[in-house]
């Protein structure tokens, strides 16, 4: 019986069950859901979920409601090409910028320099401490200091006889080196900061974790009709690709012309 003049039509979302909408509401609040968890939101088992969520994304009413309760908030094919273009597009270089730093070397010196560098100081220092007339204290941490000075130089003196060959290590030049800083106003002002996922420390400082939208997108594709197209298509080449039986007259194939004329 047709409804009554004056009643409304009520939309594919109404006509659905409490479970197919809690399905569609699980799919339409979370667009990177998979249908098994969907599913199990809308409070199908969770052995049966992943068969559930494809049997309800295979139901003509529950896709009629998913479109309508996606209308206006679906990208349109073309929008999702954009989006595909930017994410395929987007790179580090996005997110960070070249700095210069200075990174400190040592280098090798023979240990006889050593030597002979202590060896001026103990000489210098004994000077200098002869002129500016030494109070006892000052005296005292004068004649401790040398004396450190002196044991070092035998010390070093020793390692020399033993080892001719022995160097030590000395600030060298700093070496002039590039590194990768994270720079969000960068990636701001290239509008690119929505394909960050997340932001986090790492052992090398703060690193990025680009989004990566594919499977939201290509499901919202398929929700907004998308690919209507090419479900066409497929279902074009599922007639083309028919399977072919090749059925028996119950007359051998003939291998030569002697046997096709023993058939005649």
């Amino acid at each position: 019986m047709p409804p009554a003049e004056n009643q409304p039509t009520l939309t594919a979302y109404e006509q659905l069950t409490a479970k197919q909408k809690a399905f569609v509401d699980a799919l339409c609040l979370e667009p990177n859901i998979s249908h098994t968890k969907a599913a199990e939101r809308a409070g199908y088992a969770k052995k049966s979920a992943f068969v559930e969520g494809s049997r309800l994304l295979r139901n003509a009413k529950v896709r009629k409601a998913l479109g309508e309760q996606l209308k206006g908030v679906a990208p349109t094919s073309e929008e999702i090409a954009v989006r595909w273009d930017r994410v395929s597009r987007a790179t580090l270089e996005d997110f960070y910028t070249t700095e210069e730093y200075e990174e400190p070397t040592t280098e090798l010196r023979p240990l006889l320099e050593k030597i002979a560098d202590l060896s001026y100081q103990i000489d210098f220092e004994e000077r200098v401490a002869t002129r500016q007339e030494l109070e006892e204290d000052q005296l005292e941490k004068h004649r401790y200091r040398q004396q450190q000075r002196r044991n070092e130089v035998i010390r070093l003196e020793v390692e020399l006889e033993m080892n001719p060959a022995a160097t030590y290590e000395v600030p060298g030049p700093p070496a002039k080196k590039q590194r990768l800083q994270l720079d969000l106003v960068k990636a701001q002002k290239a509008g690119v900061l929505d394909l960050a996922k997340a932001i986090k420390p790492t052992q090398f400082g703060l690193g990025i974790e680009l989004r990566d939208p594919d499977a939201a997108l290509d499901k919202l594709a398929r929700m907004s009709g998308a690919y209507e197209k090419d479900n066409e298509q497929s279902r074009a080449v599922a007639v083309i690709n028919a399977k072919v039986e090749v059925i028996s007259s119950g007359v051998p194939i003939a291998r030569s012309e002697q046997e096709a004329a023993a058939h005649v």
